[in-house]
Parts: C-alpha cells; structure tokens; sequence
C-alpha cells in the first residue's frame, strides 16, 4: 500500500523506527538517490547521513514531545537542501518518524538572487503559513493567496485544479470591490486555457500582458477571461507528486509589481505543490489507518470509533461472519477466498442501505446506522439473512440488534454478537464432521465473553506433551507442548475448539498459557536438577504477528529465568501471506534475540521453498501428510531427500511429525532426517505421564542447565 502512495513521488520519502532507527521503509525517489538495495536492517543515520550514530540533529525527542516537526537541512551526501516534514505514525506495529523531504536547492540558489528585501520577506512570509502543520489546508491556500494578492496589489489571486478535460477554480482571492469567479469557473473547458498547458507542463509560466492581444488568436480563451475584467495576467503550474495538478494565478497586478509578480509566484507556486501533496499524503495515510485495504469499508478501529458514538433510541447495530472462511480458502485458493470478501462487502454495503458497513477482521463484518426506524432495521436484518443463508454457495452468521433509549454501544454490541453465535452454533451443528460434533454444541460457549478465561482459571485448559527422538541415538531430545480442553470426563484435542477460537481470534490466550506451562515445567526440573529437553510450542499466525509478540514471551521467559536454548517457538507457515512482511519482521527479531523459530506443517496448503529463503528460522518439521505417502510415492521420495539436504546446507534441523510405522523411520532415516515424532515411539502425554519418560529416558543436560550451551537446533541459550 506504501509503494503504490509513495513510490509515484519526486520527493524523498522514508519510514524509521522511533526508538531503534531502524530504517523501514524508502520510497523509489529516495532509494534511487541513496543508491539503497535493501536497506532494511540498516540505521537511517548510516544511510541517509553517512554516519554511524544518530544524528546530533535527530528530531525523534521533539516528535515524542509534539507528533510533527518541519524543518530545513542540507544533506552532505547529496550536496542538496531540503525542507523537512517529520510526523510520528504506527507502522507495522512500531512507533515510527515518516520523514518527507522536498528538494528546495534551486529555490535556495534562486532566493540568494532576489535583492528587494521585502520579497524574499513575503516568500519566507508565505513559506510559513504554507508549512503550519496545525492548519486546515484550504484556510492556509486563502491566506497565502491574499497576502500574494495583497503584496502585488493585484484584483484577483487564485488556484485552478485540472480533472481530466476540464479546470475549477477552487481556491480565491478578490480585492475590495472585485467580484468573486469561484462560482462561474467550475469545470472549465480545456479550449479555455489549451494554450497554456505546454509551457504549464514543462515548468514554465504564462504572462499575458494585455489580454485585448488574444481577441482574434484564441477567441475561447478571450470570451472567459473578458467578462471577468481581465486584463493582465500570469500562472505559474503548480505540480504535485511530479504531475501537473492545477496553476497559480494572479489578475491584473500593478504595473510597477510585474517583475515582483514573476520572481513571487514561481517560488511560492513549489511551497504550494508541496503542501498541496504533504496533505494529500497525510490524508492517505489516515485513510488507510482507518479503512480495510482489501473491500475499501471501514476497519475495525473505525468500527469501535463510531460504535462508541451511537445512542438510542434509533441506533443499531448488525454484525455478520462468514462460515467456514478457513475451509474456503483451502479448497479454493486465497485469492478466491479475497475476491469473495470483496464481494461480500459491497453487497453489504448495498443491502444495508443507510447504514454504514465495516470488514473487522478475516469474514467479519458489521453495519452501524446512527438513526433507523425499528421495524426498517427487522426488515434489513431478514433480507441479509436470506441472502447470506447459502444461495450464493457460502453462508453467514448474522446478528443483529436495535438500542432502545436505555441501551449502551457496549450492551447493543454484546446481545448482536450472542444472536450472531446462535446461528453460527446452527451451523456447524448441521455441518457435523470432524470438527464440530452435534453434541459440542456447549463448547461454542467459548464464544461469550469470559468463558474462555474462566476456563483457564478452573484448570479446564491443560497441557499434553508430544516427545522427539533423536535419529541418530534414538534418545529422547525434545518435546512439543499441546493444549487440550477437559469438558466434563472428555478431553478434547484442538480440531474440536481451535478453529471457533480461530475465528474468533482468541487463540493467543492458549498460545501464552502453554508457552509459560512449558516454562514452569522446566524450571521445576532445573530447580530439582533433573534432565532437560527443549520444548517447543505452537502459535497460531494472529498470535505471532502481534506487535508485543517477543516482549510477552521474553517477559514471560525472564520470569521463570529459563534458556534461550529450552524454548522452541513453533508457528504454521500456511496462512494468507497479506502480513508476510510482518510475519518476516518477526522471525528476524525472534532470530536475533535467540529464540529457536520452528516452521510446522511444512509441505501442504501454502508452505513453499520460498519460506527457506525468506525467513529466518531453524528447525523445518515435515507435515505428517508427506510421512504417510513415503513408501508408496517414488517421487515424494525425491522431493523429501531434497529438501532434507537442502535443509542441511542451511544448518536448518529437520523434524518428521506422525511417524507411524518402521519403514517410514527407516526412509527418513536413510535420508538424513534429525528427529522424528509420532506414534510409533509415543502419543501425546498428560503432564505427569511425560515427566516419567522424561526421567527415565534421558541423562542431565549440564551444558543447557548451566545456560551456557545450544540447543539441538543451534539456538543461543
């Protein structure tokens, strides 16, 4: 989204991390000029300034004090002077200086030129108000245009906008007496100002000293400009994001001003471009901040923006989920699955008529009308659901609810979203299979607020262990942490509540639970100096993502002052690779502070060779999918050998999951493979049942216990 707002630009621009200097973001222009490759990883001192700490002239600590900062400087490496607009933005997750830098060494050189003082006074003057980041763009324009038309003691000054074949007047000034344009001059024809556009296209301006020398030369041009009393004029162009946007124009200044008219207007015409797109671009990026990229609705921060500002009586809120999003996308590709998305949202938007719709995450969406007749709303609600109930090949959840004058957004937003989940229980009750069953429909409790928490604090969520064992001895050598639910005398494995939780995106409450039970396990067992093995667990994508991500497992991992070397952090590489850039940032600061970065599932629905490359990690576990076929596929055979040699050229260690039978183990053996787990060796364990086979399956590990060593994967402890 960044490249296609930024890249088009002239001007430098560049995105860096507040706290770190990190350099995350250039755009083309200044790529270009720096000659920057990859500058990711790289200080934005080192790559801009040259030098090799921050610059004595950074303006981090005023954008923490007041959020925007405009400065000049000259940048020694580029021998150029530049005016400055730094603002403070989240990016990625990160507190972050967007720094935009317009080149105005030739209006420096050309200012050293101008010898009446009280130009160069009105330049800086207008240069001024033009740069007052506290002000409405349009109040600035009129007050820049009035202090020019003032100063040249002109009738009229003004700003045209050109939109394809056409030109509008949009910004003006009149001297007492003078009647105003604005209204006549909207969507000028282009045979109006023809004449002028070569010379407004290549930079130049357009000086008619009697407009009476145009009558017979261009008569269009004469028949607009005439009734307006014109008789001498000049504009200069006026470019934004290196095209032509419109022109600056000043009618009949006085005679002794028209050389001042010249040197004014072409150097406050560039102040005015680079407001013009400073404001363009601030305004993209609030759009994108509160906007879903992919159907253009308002996101989720929006969504609880405005569900804050309804009141009753009248207000209403709906709320819809699509079923089965995650099943889509796998049969039917990604792409598919976002073309339907799209699609969703702008039948929604039609549907709902006057109400305002939001995508708030993955196939949630929701409509908020700030006034609605009850029984219009009940009408509005029956249409989406009939609509949504399957005749176009996919269902919905949908629920609704109407606030009386007593009701609360928070109230009103709750009681949608319990009849939303009724109907989504109806569901996956009809769809039965392996992940619902008829008789589960209790656990879509998980749903409400609380339960899930409440869960956790009765001890309901537990946690198996699944062993690894080395190929090489066959020692025990590690072990994966699972969750599991007890629901009555059951204990449920995660295909039966992992994917409503999913959906929900409440996963990260499991995901932290039994990363800091496998951190209390291992304390115990260093405290009680009995044998160690890593233990990895597993988090879902959301999770991982999560901007604090490595502050919660570092807080928690100091906690328990537990190795490096001990921990295993396992993630899925099978999702929607719209937050790879993400999902990579992640696996580097994950890398680079030593945690050891598992790849599970590696082989099936998205995972591809590109993962090898692109993402730092180093342990690979192959999907139990390839380790069922490998007797009977001669060509799987092939491809696994590959990429377990591949595997080892990178120092990545290979696990293979679900091995279930000894020619299996023999093959994986044969070719390499590091460890294996499945139930061939041993099933997922209870707590207590693994720290039996623990104890007597492998001798003290004194290198890790001391913190000093590395673990099977390489990582630091």
């Amino acid at each position: 989204m960044l490249a296609t707002a930024f890249d088009g630009l002239d001007d430098l621009v560049y995105i860096a991390d507040l706290e770190t200097y990190d350099l995350l973001y250039a755009n083309r222009a200044c790529r270009q000029c720096f000659h920057i490759q990859d500058g990711t990883g790289r200080k934005c001192y080192e790559v801009l300034q040259g030098l090799d700490q921050p610059c004595d002239f950074c303006t981090n600590q005023k954008l923490r004090e007041f959020g925007r900062w405009a400065w000049s400087c000259f940048n020694p490496l580029l021998q150029r002077h530049f005016d400055l607009y730094d603002s403070v933005i989240d990016f990625q997750g990160r507190k972050a200086r967007l720094e935009i830098a317009y080149d105005i060494t030739d209006h420096v050189a050309e200012k050293r030129l101008i010898l009446h003082g009280d130009i160069e006074q009105l330049i800086a003057h207008c240069a001024r108000l033009l740069n007052d980041d506290g002000g409405n763009m349009h109040t600035l324009l009129n007050m820049t245009l009035e202090e020019i038309g003032r100063f040249l003691e002109a009738d009229r000054c003004y700003i045209f906008e050109i939109h394809g074949g056409t030109a509008s007047n949009t910004h003006e000034w009149c001297r007492s007496g003078v009647s105003s344009q604005l209204k006549n001059l909207q969507h000028v024809p282009q045979a109006a100002y023809a004449r002028w556009l070569g010379p407004l296209h290549s930079g130049s301006s357009v000086f008619l000293p009697d407009v009476e020398d145009i009558a017979r030369i261009s008569p269009v041009e004469y028949a607009y400009l005439k009734p307006q009393g014109v008789k001498s004029l000049l504009v200069e162009p006026l470019n934004v994001s290196g095209e032509l946007f419109g022109f600056l124009g000043v009618d009949n200044p006085a005679p002794h001003r028209v050389q001042e008219t010249r040197i004014t207007l072409a150097s406050i015409s560039k102040f005015m471009g680079s407001t013009i797109e400073r404001f363009r671009l601030i305004n993209t990026l609030a759009h994108h901040s509160h906007h879903d990229a992919l159907t253009g609705l308002g996101n989720r921060h929006l969504f609880r923006q405005e569900l804050e500002a309804l009141s009753g009586p009248g207000a209403a809120i709906l709320l819809l989920e699509v079923n089965g999003l995650k099943k889509i996308n796998e049969t039917y590709g990604m792409q598919y699955g976002d073309e339907l998305l799209a699609r969703i949202g702008d039948m929604l938007g039609k549907l709902a008529e006057t109400g305002r719709a939001f995508r708030l995450n993955g196939g949630e969406f929701a409509v908020l009308w700030t006034s609605i007749d009850q029984a219009a709303f009940a009408d509005t609600q029956q249409r989406l659901e009939s609509f949504f109930s399957g005749i176009l090949g996919f269902s919905a959840a949908v629920g609704g609810y109407w606030m009386g004058a007593a009701d609360r957004p928070g109230q009103a937003h709750t009681r949608a979203e319990k009849q939303m989940y009724r109907q989504k229980q109806d569901y996956y009750r009809i769809q039965g299979g392996s992940r619902y069953r008829a008789e589960m429909d209790d656990m879509l409790r998980l749903a409400q607020p609380g339960t899930l928490e409440q869960m956790l604090d009765d001890g309901k969520v537990i946690t198996y262990w699944q062993p690894k064992y080395s190929l090489k001895d066959g020692r025990l050598c590690g072990a994966e942490a699972l969750v599991r639910l007890r629901h009555g005398s059951e204990v449920l494995a995660p295909g039966q509540f992992m994917p409503l939780l999913e959906s929900l995106h409440r996963t990260y409450l499991l995901d932290y639970f039994v990363f800091e039970e496998a951190c209390r396990f291992l304390r115990h067992r260093l405290d009680d100096a009995r044998s160690v093995v890593p233990v990895s667990s597993n988090f879902s994508r959301n999770t991982f993502v999560m901007p604090d991500f490595l502050d919660r497992l570092e807080a928690i991992r100091r906690r328990y002052d537990i190795p490096l070397a001990l921990l295993q952090v396992e993630i899925t590489e099978t999702v929607d690779a719209a937050d790879q850039a993400v999902f990579q940032d992640m696996a580097r600061k994950l890398h680079a502070h030593g945690f050891c970065l598992v790849i599970d599932d590696f082989g099936v629905a998205h995972a591809n060779l590109a993962t090898l490359a692109e993402v730092d990690f180093s342990v690979l576990k192959l999907d139990k999918r390839l380790i069922d076929s490998l007797e009977s596929n001669p060509r799987l055979l092939k491809i696994l050998e590959m990429l377990i040699l591949t595997s080892h050229s990178l120092r990545i260690n290979t696990v293979a999951e679900g091995v279930e039978r000894p020619e299996q183990l023999a093959i994986l053996s044969g070719m390499g493979c590091h460890e294996v787990q499945g139930f061939l060796f041993s099933r997922p364990l209870p707590l207590e049942e693994f720290r039996k086979k623990l104890d007597a399956a492998v001798p003290p590990r004194c290198d890790i216990v001391r913190g000093s060593g590395t673990s099977p994967c390489g990582c630091r402890s």
